[in-house]
Parts: structure tokens; C-alpha cells; sequence
């Protein structure tokens, strides 16, 4: 069973490891390098430093000159990379010696060359370099490039979490405006998918219906007093309410994949269509038919304007060719909404469904029985309602 996580954690999780990976690589190249490349440096430190020393030395050893031989040890061990340096001769007997003041490292190279002049060995001479300086400069250098690898990574860690929350969290959102079930979901993409694949079709299946046509289900909306209104209203007022109107009826259409169609004079028509009957398209349509009855009640609040609007719903499967057979069956599911509307008292919802019963119905919301495959809608399930609450508000907030 997959654990269920949040992607604002998987993410900033799968980032972080990906920083790891890359910084103990780095490190065992880094690492590697640096350490060969201080053993060449003390190497070629200690070579250089004898054969300068052999060679400022080798005449003043010929001419037993002690004292220029002890010059030239001094200034060779003034060198901080260079602890001592002696010179023995063929015996084995120190001649002369410079050491440099203090403890003795723990971590020295010694080097020795014998002194020749003429083929002739005249004596030997001892350098012992302190190596430690060499190796911690190439130690700095790794050092620097970890704490620079732990910066990169909390930057980058922290920056895709802020990231993450933010743009996951706009996916939730979008996901509870979406119809359907809040389950349990591995991550929000899996909740995203879950949410939005019932009200898609696939392209294969659109090509294969279209010849055979689609499910429709047409929503016609009744203003009662539509009469009173315009005897209330003076012309300005009553254009900007009709204007809002259309305008609330189109953002909602938008938010429920609609198709508005034209109606009679206080009607307001539109359809949703499926490649199938299925409760979950009958469920998106009564979803969409809800909050515009909502919205439209509170425009009419704000505006100071009673509407007086019945809601019907009718289904059923239309050709999309011939276009007339298309256009001819519209109209007959127009005409079938209108009167289903008329029977309607103000403020209802009505549904004709031939497909469904209403125990088979009671799985997507709460209906009444009415007429022969006609149910008023009296409410749907507590989620549900909160789902719809919050896609209300959305709508409040584009329109009004």
C-alpha cells in the first residue's frame, strides 16, 4: 500500500537527495584530487629544495667552508614548508645543521641526496619538509567547497518547499472546486486526476460518438416575474440586471463545462453534454444548476430584486447527424424543460431522467418524487454541500 504523502513534502524531500547524491560524489572526486595533488605539490616542494641546497652547497663542502654551508642551510629552513635541513659527511658526521624553532610536526617528509663533485661523493645532505601546511591549504579547499554544498542545499531545499506548499496547495483548491468524492488520494496530482477524469472524455471515444451523437442534459430556467420585473424596473436598471444575469450564468457555465443555448423571453437555457448516460454527468449538471440558482439568489440580494426562477432539467441521447435530426431533438428537450419548469413552483429543481430511478438517484443527492421520471432535488450529501459552498463563493467573488 502506497504512504501517503503530500507532494510539498515529496518534493523538497526528492530535491534534498538529489543534493546528497550530487554532494558525495563531489566530495570522493574533490577529495580525491586535492589529495593527489598535495602529494605531487610536497613531492616537487621537497626535489626543488634539495637540488637548490646541493647546489649552493657543493663548493663551499669541497672547500670545507663550514660557515657558508651554515648560511645556506639557514636560509633554506627560513622556508616555513622546510623544518630542518643537515648535511653529513662521508663519515656519517654531522657538519652542519638548521632547524626551525618549535615542536617537531608530526607530519614531516624527509628527503636525502648524496653530494657529488666530479663523480665523487663529498657528502650527504638530509631535508625534512613539514608537509602539514601543504596538505591543509588542499584541506581548506574541500572544506570550502562542503560548506558551500550545505548552503546550496538548504537554498535549494527551502526554495522548492516554499515553492511546493504554494503551488500545491492552488492544486488543492482547484481540486475542491472540482465535482466528486473526497477520498483518500496518494498526493494532490492523484486527487487533481481523480477529480477532473469524470468530466472528460477521451479523444478516442469523441471520435467514435460523434457520428452516433452525445448524452445531453438541457437546463431551462424559468424567471416567473419577469412581467412584474419589467413594470418595476426602469429600462437601465432592468438591462443591468439581465446583463449580470448572463454574466453570472456564463463564469458559472465556465467552471461546469456548459454550453449556453437561446431561449424564450425569461428563459435562461443551456446544456451539459457526456458520451454516456451516467449519474456522475447527472450529478456535475445538478451541481452547476445549484450554484447558479445560488449565485442568481444572491445577485438578486444585492440588487435589491426578488427572482422568482424554477429550474428544470430534462436528458436524453441527441445525433450529431443529420444537423437537423441534432437541432430537432434540442428543441424537443427545450420544449420538455420549459413545461416541466411551468409545473415547478418557484425556487425548485427538477430532473426527468428516464435512466435512472430515484433509489438509484439517492447515491448523488436527495430527490422527491414528482411525476413519472421527474424528481425535485431536495438536497445533496454534507461533503457534497461544503464542496458546492466553496465553489459558490468562488463564483460570488468573480461575479458580484
Amino acid at each position: 500500500m502506497y504512504r501517503r504523502y503530500s507532494m510539498a513534502i515529496k518534493l523538497p524531500v526528492a530535491v534534498f537527495f538529489a543534493c546528497l547524491i550530487l554532494g558525495f560524489l563531489s566530495t570522493i572526486l574533490l577529495s580525491s584530487y586535492t589529495s593527489k595533488l598535495s602529494n605531487d605539490v610536497v613531492m616537487e616542494k621537497s626535489e626543488l629544495s634539495v637540488n637548490q641546497l646541493v647546489e649552493l652547497i657543493r663548493s663551499s663542502l669541497f672547500n670545507e667552508d663550514t660557515i657558508s654551508v651554515q648560511v645556506a642551510l639557514r636560509r633554506a629552513t627560513a622556508d616555513q614548508a622546510i623544518f630542518s635541513a643537515s648535511v653529513y659527511d662521508n663519515d656519517n658526521q654531522l657538519i652542519a645543521q638548521s632547524k626551525t624553532a618549535g615542536d617537531k610536526p608530526d607530519t614531516l617528509e624527509i628527503i636525502s641526496r648524496d653530494i657529488e663533485l666530479q663523480d665523487t661523493q663529498i657528502g650527504t645532505i638530509y631535508v625534512a619538509v613539514d608537509s602539514q601546511p601543504i596538505y591543509q591549504q588542499y584541506r581548506n579547499v574541500l572544506f570550502s567547497w562542503l560548506l558551500l554544498w550545505l548552503l546550496f542545499t538548504a537554498l535549494c531545499t527551502y526554495l522548492c518547499h516554499q515553492f511546493a506548499e504554494q503551488f500545491f496547495r492552488r492544486i488543492l483548491i482547484l481540486t475542491s472546486r472540482l465535482p466528486g468524492t473526497a477520498e483518500p488520494m496518494i498526493d494532490e496530482i492523484s486527487a487533481l486526476e481523480a477529480r477532473i477524469q469524470p468530466l472528460l472524455a477521451s479523444s478516442s471515444s469523441a471520435d467514435e460518438n460523434s457520428s452516433t451523437g452525445y448524452y445531453y442534459s438541457l437546463v431551462c430556467a424559468t424567471v416567473k416575474n419577469r412581467q412584474r420585473l419589467n413594470a418595476q424596473l426602469n429600462r437601465e436598471n432592468l438591462e443591468r440586471l439581465l446583463d449580470k444575469i448572463d454574466y453570472c450564468t456564463q463564469r458559472a457555465l465556465e467552471l461546469y463545462g456548459g454550453q449556453r443555448v437561446e431561449g424564450g423571453v425569461g428563459d435562461i437555457c443551456f446544456y451539459i453534454r457526456s458520451t454516456q448516460p451516467s449519474k456522475q454527468h447527472l450529478l456535475v449538471c445538478l451541481m452547476a444548476v445549484y450554484s447558479l440558482q445560488q449565485l442568481l439568489e444572491r445577485l438578486g440580494g444585492e440588487l435589491g430584486v426578488d427572482l422568482e426562477i424554477n429550474w428544470a432539467l430534462c436528458s436524453d441521447d441527441l445525433p450529431s447527424l443529420p444537423l437537423f435530426s441534432f437541432h430537432e431533438g434540442l428543441a424537443a428537450l427545450k420544449h420538455q424543460s420549459r413545461d416541466l419548469s411551468g409545473q415547478l413552483q418557484e425556487g425548485l429543481i427538477g430532473l426527468h431522467t428516464k435512466e435512472y430511478d430515484i433509489d438509484q438517484l439517492s447515491s448523488i443527492a436527495r430527490f422527491q418524487s414528482f411525476d413519472d421520471n421527474c424528481f425535485i432535488l431536495q438536497g445533496f450529501p454534507e461533503e457534497r454541500q461544503k464542496l458546492l459552498e466553496k465553489q459558490i463563493l468562488h463564483l460570488v467573488r468573480i461575479c458580484l
